[in-house]
C-alpha cells in the first residue's frame, strides 16, 4: 500500500441517518460540509466495498457524491450518546450529502435517462451488486435538477453473486438485452471500464492500514480478499465479463 488518502477530521456528530443497511451518521467536517459516514459500526469488508466501488463509479464517470476518509477524535467519540459511540475513531468512509436528494422511490427510476440506466446497471454487473433492486433502489434523486446520485456499495464485490437474480431483481435489468446483444455497445462498455480499472488498484493503496484489520486491537484480519475483488473487477477485458451462467 502507498500512502493514504488524506483523511478530513470530524467536528460533529449529527446522528444516525434513518435510512440505508449500515445506517451510516450524518456528521460535519472540518471543510463544513455534511458527510454520511459509516465507520465501525460497520465491518472492515464494507469499507472496502465502498472505497473500492466509489473509486470506480468516479472513474467510470458515474454521478458519485464526493466522498474521502474521515475520522473522529477520540475525544470527540467519548462526548457522543453511548449508542452513537460505535462510529469508533478509526479511519471511516465519507459520502458527502447531497442537499438537495432525497431517497429515490420506484416510480421515479423511469426519469432516470436510458443511458444512465445502462451504465448503472453494467457498472453494478461488473462490481457484482445486488443491492439496487426496484425493493431498494440504493439511488438518490434530486427533483429541481432532475439529476440523480448513486450510492450505497457496501454489498458489492459479493461472492455469493447469483447472475439470474442479479438479472431478475435490477432496478434496471430491462436494459440489459440492449447491451449485451449490440457489439458495439458492448465494446463501449468493456473500454470504459478497462479505463476505470486502474481506480480499484489506487483504492486498495491508499486505503488505511487499519481497514487491514477487522478489529481496533489489529489482531485479526479484516475479512476481506483484496486480490479476489482485483480478479474479479479484471474480467472487464475478456468476454468473461458478459457470461450469465
Amino acid at each position: 500500500m502507498q500512502d493514504q488518502a488524506p483523511v478530513l477530521q470530524i467536528v460533529e456528530v449529527l446522528g444516525p441517518s434513518v435510512q440505508g443497511q449500515a445506517r451510516p451518521f450524518l456528521c460535519r467536517g472540518a471543510d463544513g460540509l455534511l458527510y454520511y459516514v459509516k465507520g465501525q459500526q460497520t465491518n472492515r469488508s464494507s469499507l472496502w466495498r465502498e472505497w473500492i466501488c466509489a473509486h470506480l463509479g468516479q472513474a467510470m464517470g458515474l454521478p458519485i457524491p464526493p466522498f474521502c476518509l474521515v475520522q473522529l477524535d477520540e475525544d470527540l467519540v467519548r462526548e457522543l450518546p453511548p449508542d452513537w459511540r460505535h462510529l469508533g475513531s478509526l479511519p471511516s468512509f465519507g459520502s458527502r450529502r447531497c442537499a438537495n436528494a432525497s431517497w429515490m422511490e420506484l416510480g421515479m427510476a423511469g426519469q432516470v435517462a436510458k443511458a444512465l440506466q445502462c451504465d448503472i446497471l453494467v457498472f453494478d454487473w461488473w462490481v457484482h451488486n445486488t443491492d439496487r433492486t426496484r425493493g431498494n433502489p440504493n439511488l438518490l434523486w434530486d427533483g429541481g435538477q432532475q439529476a440523480v446520485a448513486v450510492i450505497d456499495h457496501n454489498n458489492a464485490l459479493d461472492p455469493g453473486f447469483v447472475e439470474a437474480d442479479f438479472l431478475a431483481d435490477h432496478l434496471f435489468s430491462e436494459q440489459w438485452v440492449g447491451v449485451t446483444e449490440d457489439l458495439v455497445t458492448r465494446a463501449h462498455y468493456e473500454r470504459r471500464l478497462c479505463e476505470a480499472l486502474p481506480a480499484a488498484d489506487l483504492a486498495c493503496r491508499t486505503a488505511p492500514e487499519a481497514w487491514l484489520w477487522e478489529n481496533s486491537e489489529f489482531d485479526i484480519p479484516a475479512r476481506f480478499d483484496r486480490d479476489a475483488a482485483l480478479a474479479l473487477l479484471a474480467r472487464c477485458a475478456s468476454s468473461e465479463l458478459w457470461r450469465t451462467v
